[in-house]
């Protein structure tokens, strides 16, 4: 449970979409943007940590959460894509009038979190990219992720849930009892055609490796030492983007906050701080 003070509010997004975000604390804009099939509520434990020092905003991705859940559908007019989720945080930064903010993007949350800092550089005072990737997705994942998407409309949302939280991304999580708790609770806002947008833009999506060079601000690469698919990733991250360091965690895979919270807080405060 948290004790800080929480203002909820709604943004709208270029095409009409309505962000929910939630605000605390004071000081320095820190935004955190969620991980797929999670909401703003995976930050819960980190809130009070880090209002203390900063006004920090969470909010939930279009097809997440409190936010709207447009309708899924294929091809260039999609309401799910890169581009709208990185226009998703614009809205929040323009609602609240800040200009310039902290951003964190975690695995989902850091397409969002390029999609803004490529197009908006000069907006983005650091950076925090988490279990992140933004090359394509490698083969395996990309596979077990049709497997996901056939599995959403043969069998429905709880046992895709499950499905999902079951693979090696997450270290065998599941079977942990809070683990499960959070995941109940994110799956009770979930929709079918939000978990398939959210699904998309992470999984089958353009490489954005090209407009890495575009960031401008100090970057931090956190990854996993478990984490397999995505400690070469890091490393090419932290070579491409221009002002960016690494830090592999140890003793956890992709759900690093999860697995390690205080670990995951004293590495993010350290380079905002």
């Amino acid at each position: 449970m948290h004790n800080t003070d929480i203002k909820h509010c709604i943004a709208t997004a270029p095409d009409g979409v309505r962000i929910a975000y939630q605000v605390s604390g004071q000081g320095p804009a820190l935004v955190f943007c969620h991980a797929m099939a999670n909401d703003h509520r995976m930050y819960d434990q980190h809130r009070d940590l880090f209002s203390e020092s900063h006004t920090l905003i969470t909010f939930d991705q279009r097809g997440s959460g409190y936010s709207d859940h447009p309708p899924f559908e294929e091809g260039p007019t999609s309401l799910y894509t890169v581009d709208k989720f990185g226009d998703d945080l614009k809205a929040v930064l323009d609602h609240l009038g800040i200009n310039r903010a902290t951003i964190l993007g975690f695995s989902m949350g850091a397409v969002a979190a390029l999609s803004f800092s490529t197009r908006w550089p000069d907006r983005v005072e650091r950076l925090v990219l988490a279990s992140a990737m933004a090359s394509r997705l490698p083969q395996p994942i990309i596979d077990r992720a049709r497997l996901v998407e056939q599995m959403l409309d043969d069998k429905g949302l709880e046992e895709t849930y499950d499905f999902y939280f079951s693979g090696t991304l997450f270290d065998g999580l599941l079977e942990e009892g809070k683990f499960r708790e959070l995941i109940a609770l994110f799956r009770e806002k979930a929709t079918p055609q939000g978990f398939k947008g959210c699904f998309r833009v992470t999984i089958d999506r353009p490489s954005l490796v090209d407009e890495l060079t575009l960031i401008q601000c100090p970057t931090l690469i956190l990854v996993g030492e478990n984490d397999k698919h995505y400690l070469a990733e890091a490393e090419l991250l932290e070579l491409t983007i221009p002002d960016a360091k690494k830090v592999v965690m140890t003793g956890v895979g992709h759900p690093m906050s999860i697995q390690d919270p205080n670990a995951f807080e004293v590495e993010i405060m350290a380079f905002i701080s």
